[in-house]
């Protein structure tokens, strides 16, 4: 029963999260870009091939649903909130968590994949020096930031999990 309070209340808080960051039910795919967003804004602007990577993958994975697009264009334009990151990457999780028909296809395994998208996203501003394949500083402890808000953990520190694709040829 006092599980079930809780469930209750998480469900509660995912509903005014999502509210409170214009998310709905014909939205809400477009909410796995604002990870995305969050590591495009850590150097303080959204350089123009971290907005050309975030497009083609709200393309290519239909994210820009009934109103996702503007949404979307409104982040790219001015930067979420801490409260608002904080508030949609909870949501995240929540979805990613729950057996909610809304979120049905977030998942823990989109989670792990955002944090790739998040390394696309981060390589596509052309890193220290213009080098594709760098990732500036900034950008590194964002997504580490984003691992750590989405409770993504399978056993490698975020150091190393950065390093080893930051190695990785793009």
């Amino acid at each position: 029963m006092e599980r079930s309070l809780m469930n209750e209340e998480k469900h509660k808080l995912l509903l005014k999260d999502l509210k409170d960051i214009g998310i709905n039910a014909k939205n809400y795919q477009v909410l796995s870009l604002l990870p995305l967003v969050f590591v495009a804004w850590a150097d303080g602007k959204i350089q123009k091939g971290e907005y050309v990577e975030i497009m083609k993958i709200a393309k290519e994975r239909h994210y820009l649903h009934k109103g996702g697009e503007k949404l979307l264009a409104h982040w790219l334009n001015e930067e979420p909130t801490p409260s608002y990151y904080e508030k949609g990457f909870r949501a995240l999780v929540e979805l990613a968590r729950s057996e909610d028909a809304i979120g049905e296809d977030i998942t823990p395994k989109n989670l792990k994949e955002l944090l790739d998208m998040c390394m696309d996203v981060a390589k596509s501003a052309g890193g220290l020096w213009g080098k594709l394949w760098s990732v500036a500083p900034e950008e590194e402890v964002a997504i580490a930031k984003i691992a750590s808000a989405l409770a993504i953990d399978d056993g490698e520190s975020w150091g190393e999990l950065l390093e080893d694709l930051s190695s990785e040829p793009s």
